[in-house]
């Protein structure tokens, strides 16, 4: 028993995420999976019957905000954008209005 309670405490200190490096691609794909999430959502809003055109509203804010906090994410860690990413968000500021673009 006692050589397991010696190999404990060295796991102890990566519980909390600040010093594994995994954390951070933890973090990545979170935001990632939250972008996946949001374009479904989107997909089913669009499917909505005619004259219904105010479903897509949240779900395209949604997408809109996962995309740039993902897009934040990469550049923060400069990590290159992909280019269905970077379209996508461009469009998604386009439609919703918001026309400065400051991905690059």
């Amino acid at each position: 028993m006692a050589p397991h309670r010696d190999s404990e405490p060295a796991t102890t200190p990566n519980s909390t995420g600040s010093a594994d490096p995994a954390f951070g691609f933890d973090h990545l794909m979170g935001l990632f999976q939250e972008v996946i999430s949001a374009r479904a959502a989107m997909t089913v809003a669009r499917r909505a019957p005619l004259g219904r055109s105010r479903l897509v509203d949240a779900p395209r804010a949604r997408l809109l905000l996962a995309l740039e906090a993902y897009t934040a994410e990469l550049n923060a860690r400069n990590l290159p954008v992909p280019y269905g990413i970077r379209d996508d968000l461009r469009i998604q500021r386009r439609i919703l209005g918001r026309v400065a673009d400051t991905s690059g």
